[in-house]
């Protein structure tokens, strides 16, 4: 037997009760031994049983899963699923929902009913298969950083129109309601791809793609345009201040002394352009673990920032400039490896472009193996960027070096988004400070002295809500720069 907590509700008041259930059982099976053997007249919802119908979703141990899949694991938690008003126990009110359903016209519009109806083929069937395979569990809304602190409706609700919008019956202009839906409060932090239990890429197939075609409909956001200024002038995303450091630096091979093999870093346009003194210490820490560097000076933007917003049109050109750099850099050098340390450029290479010798440095170093580091005194914490973490599927390594360190005392921390991506800090700043507020909360309950990322954007965020405090931000490449 195991021991798992169920938080209930009734009458306005909740509590916490433990009960013991036998080990190997789902908890939705555990619930129905709990009230059949305790009397406990727990209150939750379920149909199907089989994954199918979405109804038993819960929150379990912080995590909205499906009741009939998830095993009962012992300490286990389990309450009502949350961003939702619960009635009882463990059912949620889906009023809210069903509402939204509504008023998105959420059903095939046909504005002149001529008799023949165009056949939908192969192409567009494939487009919206995934997107269609939704069962309306409502985990996707309910972590979703966007619709806890706007009026953005969730993903499910966008995943609605963009599958109406591949649909060559539906004549109605679903990238606008989608745009007046707050489109572009989406985070892209993938969250909701994260707990989908049918594997909905959701940010791919729907949010993006609505942006991409809201934008051809001319509906965007005005500090996007800026964006886009700044890569037609620059190829960088950013507006140039000072010398970059791609202009600075007076070659492009920086050998190791004991080789082992050559990697090619991408640098991103924050540390060309913005923090060059990461860029030499991300050199001098390679070198340092025995890896030669090359840096191909006329690399351009990733493009991220543009094909998060659905800016596709100027993304090509640049693409494929970089892939030929990539090329050229590859035959001269015979790199083994293109090295990020900006979470959103190792994502887009990694998922955009689809190349497979993309590291972020985090991976590398785990790769080659750690140093005898020296000691350095600090409580810190890592805040994982939503691109690594989820985009990247890198979790464990950035904290397997910290932990390295001699002397570093590591803190732990629940993933969560800071607002920074998704263009939601350039474009809607104000919705940005309210998801980087409530991160600044979490941290200043740990009583740490610094904050450790792998994202240039999470940097200057965290920076920014944690300046009125004595809380230091750093790349984890600064920190090994200090102990090597």
């Amino acid at each position: 037997m195991i021991n798992i907590k169920i938080k209930r509700f009734k009458d306005g008041k909740e509590w916490i009760e433990e009960y013991k259930v036998p080990e190997n059982l789902t908890v939705l099976e555990a619930l129905e031994y709990i009230n059949k053997e305790y009397n406990a007249d727990i209150a939750f919802r379920y149909s199907c049983r089989n994954c199918q119908c979405g109804s038993c979703s819960l929150t379990i141990n912080n995590e909205p899963k499906l009741a009939c899949v998830e095993k009962v694991k012992d300490g286990m938690l389990i309450e009502a699923l949350k961003g939702f008003r619960v009635i009882r126990d463990l059912i949620v009110d889906r009023e809210s929902y069903n509402k939204k359903l509504l008023n998105i016209r959420n059903f095939l519009i046909r504005k002149k009913y001529p008799e023949y109806i165009e056949k939908i083929d192969d192409n567009v069937v494939e487009k919206v298969k995934n997107l269609k395979s939704c069962i309306e569990c409502l985990s996707c809304l309910s972590l979703c950083p966007a619709r806890e602190n706007s009026n953005y409706p969730g993903a499910t609700i966008m995943r609605q129109l963009a599958r109406f919008l591949e649909d060559v019956r539906d004549e109605e202009d679903r990238e606008k309601i989608a745009f007046f839906e707050n489109l572009f409060n989406c985070t892209t932090c993938h969250k909701c791809v994260e707990v989908c239990p049918m594997d909905i890429d959701i940010v791919k197939k729907a949010i993006e793609k609505l942006r991409e075609y809201s934008f051809k409909k001319g509906l965007y956001l005005d500090n996007h345009l800026k964006v886009r200024e700044n890569l037609l002038k620059y190829n960088r995303s950013v507006v140039k201040e000072d010398i970059p450091f791609l202009e600075e630096i007076d070659k492009e091979y920086f050998k190791a002394e004991n080789e082992k093999f050559k990697v090619l870093f991408f640098t991103g346009c924050l540390v060309d352009y913005r923090l060059k003194n990461l860029a030499y210490e991300t050199i001098k820490v390679l070198n340092a673990h025995n890896i030669s560097v090359v840096v191909p000076k006329n690399q351009v933007c990733c493009l991220s920032p543009m094909l998060r917003v659905g800016q596709r049109d100027i993304a090509n050109k640049l693409i494929e400039m970089n892939k030929r750099i990539f090329n050229e850099y590859k035959e001269k050098y015979n790199y083994k490896y293109i090295v990020t340390i900006c979470a959103g450029c190792g994502s887009t290479l990694k998922n955009d472009y689809k190349l497979e010798d993309v590291r972020d440095i985090t991976e590398l170093i785990n790769e080659v193996g750690f140093l005898k580091y020296k000691p350095l005194k600090m409580r810190v914490t890592y805040h994982h960027p939503c691109h690594l973490l989820r985009g990247q599927k890198i979790k464990d390594e950035p904290i397997k070096i910290l932990k390295s360190i001699p002397k570093l005392e590591y803190v732990e921390i629940p993933a969560k988004c800071c607002g920074a991506g998704g263009g939601v800090r350039s474009g809607n700043p104000e919705l940005s400070k309210i998801i980087g507020t409530k991160r600044k909360k979490d941290i200043m309950k740990l009583d740490v002295e610094g904050v450790i990322t792998v994202c240039p954007f999470c940097e200057y965020q965290l920076k920014d809500i944690l300046e009125d405090t004595n809380i230091k931000v750093y790349n984890i490449v600064s920190i090994l720069s200090k102990v090597i």
